[in-house]
């Protein structure tokens, strides 16, 4: 199994995307699963590949698929006690240009997953804000944010919207338990 962490581990999930013909890359695809794992309504596999495939099954995800290892790495990062969930980004070794654009498309993604499109539900004061300022990055122009902010301000950022994820997916923990095992992964 691979380390989620690893350097490869972008590229074997965009190489699984464009085996799959998704026009999606894997930092929307990481953004979707995300907002899909912190949604109150719950995470589905099979709506989870439709939206970035146009597949409805789960069988399209063998053992060892990247898709599968993805599912597995976040929702084991973003359930532990040691807060080791991590969002998946190309590696520090490229550009910040680079980095920045796939931080926009994974908080577009998140935003997809989650459904803000069709309301939020109770929620608290600190998940609202978090998912505004998630819609605020989404739409940042990388080129402009890349002249503005440096090296050490995408770090503040990539660690606000980690740690953001956490807290929306504690808060609706209570309501998404039980709705999706995700011990049947392959």
């Amino acid at each position: 199994m691979a380390e989620f962490t690893s350097r490869s581990f972008y590229a074997l999930v965009t190489s699984a995307l464009t085996r799959l013909e998704s026009d999606v890359d894997a930092a929307e695809c990481h953004g979707v699963l995300c907002g899909m794992l912190c949604s109150p309504d719950g995470f589905d596999t099979a709506q989870w590949l439709q939206h970035l495939t146009n597949l409805d099954e789960q069988s399209a995800l063998e053992p060892g698929h990247a898709l599968g290892e993805l599912i597995r790495f976040t929702v084991h990062g973003m359930d532990s006690d040691d807060y080791g969930f991590a969002i998946l980004l190309p590696d520090d070794e490229e550009s910040l240009l680079t980095r920045t654009d796939a931080l926009g498309g994974w908080c577009r993604g998140f935003l997809a997953g989650f459904g803000v499109t069709r309301g939020a539900v109770s929620m608290s004061a600190e998940s609202r804000e978090f998912l505004g300022d998630l819609y605020k990055l989404s739409q940042v122009d990388p080129h402009t944010a890349v002249d503005d902010f440096g090296e050490q301000a995408f770090t503040e950022i990539v660690e606000y919207a980690r740690m953001g994820a956490i807290l929306l997916r504690e808060e609706n923990r209570a309501v998404t338990t039980g709705v999706f095992d995700y011990s049947n992964l392959h």
